[in-house]
C-alpha cells in the first residue's frame, strides 16, 4: 500500500456499508486544513461518523495486501490510487487507539470504499496511536 496518500475530499461509496452500518452507503470525506485526522460521515445519517487517519504516518511499517476478492469488489488494478485509513477511537483516560486491524481501503479513481478485515493476526484492533509501535495480537 501506498504510504504517500493523496486524498481529494469529497463522496464515497460504500457499496456493503461499513461493519455495524450496512444500511449506510454515502459518505462525505472531509479533512480540516492541515489536521492529520479526517472525518467519514454519513450523507444519509448525519449523526454517524468516524475520525480516521492515515495509519502510514503513524506506523510506517504497517503493511498488508489486499485479497483478490477486495480488488474486485473495489474495482482496484495495478494502476488504480488507493487510500488506506484507520478508525480513531477515544477510550478512557484519554488514550486513543487505532483499528489496524480493519482498515478502509479506498479507490481513490472511483470513489468505493470497504472496510477490510484482515485475516492474518498481525495487528490490532486498539493499537494505541501514540508511543508505541504496531505490534502482533499475541
Amino acid at each position: 500500500m501506498n504510504t504517500n496518500q493523496e486524498v481529494e475530499m469529497g463522496k464515497l461509496f460504500f457499496e456493503d456499508g461499513i461493519p455495524g452500518f450496512s444500511h449506510l452507503q454515502f459518505f462525505q470525506l472531509i479533512q480540516e486544513e492541515e489536521n492529520p485526522l479526517y472525518l467519514i460521515q454519513s450523507i444519509e445519517e448525519k449523526d454517524v461518523s468516524f475520525w480516521v487517519v492515515n495509519p502510514f504516518i503513524f506506523f510506517p511499517s504497517y503493511e498488508f495486501e489486499l485479497s483478490t476478492i477486495t480488488k474486485e469488489a473495489l474495482r482496484i488494478d495495478d494502476k488504480s490510487p488507493v487510500a488506506v485509513f484507520s478508525i480513531v477511537t477515544l477510550r478512557g483516560n484519554n488514550q486513543v487507539t487505532v483499528n489496524l486491524k480493519a482498515p478502509i481501503v479506498i479507490n481513490l479513481s472511483n470513489r468505493m470504499g470497504r472496510q477490510v478485515i484482515l485475516q492474518e493476526d498481525t495487528y490490532l484492533i486498539r493499537q494505541p496511536l501514540i508511543g508505541q509501535q504496531a505490534t502482533e495480537d499475541k
